[in-house]
């Protein structure tokens, strides 16, 4: 006998007890294939908010916790920047990840290397495009990205920004307790309507199928 994981086990009992359908609802047109589907499109939207769940704990906790850092500590010009170690970060593998990954802090938080590094491309391409006037057979500019380097660059927050950076990682509301109730409610949720599910759908279609029977046209 093949032996199986834990994780397999409570998969293929979740799949037993909450997944597979018996029976046909002929009224509706749906048998067990379509009810297995839709349990799985329940069971995907589920998952999809736990997902934003934590993501939205994580945006305002963790990334919202440096962009409050910086708002707090002034860090609000490339002058004023600062490294993570100058920050107290510089062993927290969220934020050294996210700054130079995650689109929703970058959208607010700035390095200073890294502006430098565009200043000067942006003028090595210009100068480029002009040799090329001149003589058409040179290849095109060619653009590089600039990689952050946690350890050594400098970020903060423009001033003309600080506004908006503060609105969108405003902590309240959304703590970590907060995120752990909603998934358990979610989760709550989820299994009382895999198991009402059947139920819903027979009463519809009796529903439909008295429609059916008391059809005149409907030999």
């Amino acid at each position: 006998m093949e032996e199986t994981t834990i994780w397999q086990d409570i998969w293929d009992h979740i799949y037993d007890v909450y997944l597979s359908v018996d029976g046909n609802y002929e009224n509706l047109g749906y048998g067990s294939n379509t009810m297995i589907s839709i349990r799985l499109v329940v069971l995907g939207i589920f998952i999809g908010l736990v997902i934003a769940c934590v993501a939205m704990a994580y945006n305002k906790q963790v990334l919202g916790g440096f962009v409050r850092k910086l708002l707090s500590g002034e860090v609000k010009s490339a002058e004023s920047a600062k490294t993570l170690s100058q920050l107290g970060y510089e062993k927290n593998p969220f934020i050294r990840g996210a700054v130079r990954k995650s689109v929703a802090l970058r959208r607010v938080v700035r390095c200073v290397e890294e502006d430098e590094f565009y200043e000067r491309q942006n003028a090595d391409r210009e100068a480029y495009d002009k040799r090329r006037e001149q003589s058409p057979e040179l290849p095109k500019f060619k653009e590089q990205e600039y990689l952050v380097d946690p350890s050594a660059d400098h970020f903060y927050i423009p001033k003309d920004i600080c506004d908006m950076a503060e609105q969108k990682f405003y902590a309240r509301g959304s703590s970590w307790l907060t995120a752990i109730i909603m998934i358990i409610g979610l989760c709550i949720g989820f299994f009382v309507l895999l198991l009402v599910l059947p139920d819903i759908l027979n009463l519809a279609d009796e529903f439909f199928g008295s429609f059916k029977r008391s059809d005149p046209y409907n030999r």
